[in-house]
């Protein structure tokens, strides 16, 4: 068995810090070992793999200086402190007030994810509806989708009013639990719960956000409020 040369790896560390970002290949080379073995040093080192250029570059945890979304570009070269292109949309769209569509994406990522994302039939975390043609990916936490989707899709000015956030988030909960239920049992419900929210109200909450002819609502999540 080879002996580990001690000194390679000082070395290979020290070209990282100078020059940033290394192939696997030029790190093999740094350290006269295999491509196997190179593999073998940067999950040792918990180094961060580029999510563009095909995930060909590579680099220290110490070495980015991440932006507030978690980007670091080195170059062309981009990398996130979630990791894969996948792992940082996620993160990017549970976070965001009013979520995400793709072009929005492209412009903190630097690359636009649409292809990308196209392969996965579902995204852990998050939801995906169409809204006038586009994409739009929202948190799957049925509270955190309530507040995006109302902050992107206001009711308009002369629309029948809706109910406010918590009134919404109560409404949205028991369609969860209970997909059967319409707006005059959701209604009643709730008002032996002691809310008393109109059935119309509810009936246009529903209309407004096509909760009817979709079943992304009862995918989503139930949470406990944050303490």
């Amino acid at each position: 068995m080879r002996i580990r040369d001690i000194a390679r790896d000082e070395q290979a560390l020290r070209y990282f810090t100078n020059h940033k970002v290394l192939t696997l290949a030029a790190l093999a080379e740094v350290l006269d070992c295999s491509h196997i073995t190179a593999h073998r040093r940067l999950r040792e080192w918990k180094a961060l793999t580029s999510y563009t250029a095909y995930g060909r570059y590579h680099t220290l945890p110490t070495v980015p200086t991440f932006n507030s979304h978690g980007i670091w570009r080195y170059g062309d070269i981009y990398f996130s402190r979630y990791g894969t292109l996948k792992q940082t949309v996620i993160a990017l769209v549970r976070k965001s007030p009013e979520g995400m569509d793709h072009s929005q994406l492209e412009q903190l990522l630097g690359v636009n994810p649409k292809h990308s994302l196209a392969q996965y039939a579902h995204l852990p975390g998050i939801q995906r509806e169409q809204h006038r043609g586009r994409i739009i990916y929202y948190s799957d936490d049925c509270r955190v989708y309530a507040k995006q989707k109302r902050r992107r899709i206001p009711p308009a000015a002369s629309a029948p009013q809706l109910p406010d956030d918590a009134a919404a988030v109560l409404i949205l909960v028991t369609r969860i639990q209970h997909p059967k239920m319409g707006a005059e049992a959701i209604a009643e419900h709730l008002r032996q719960q002691g809310h008393h929210i109109g059935a119309a109200r509810i009936a246009e909450l529903f209309r407004h956000y096509g909760i009817d002819k979709k079943g992304s609502f009862r995918q989503a999540k139930l949470s406990t409020p944050e303490q």
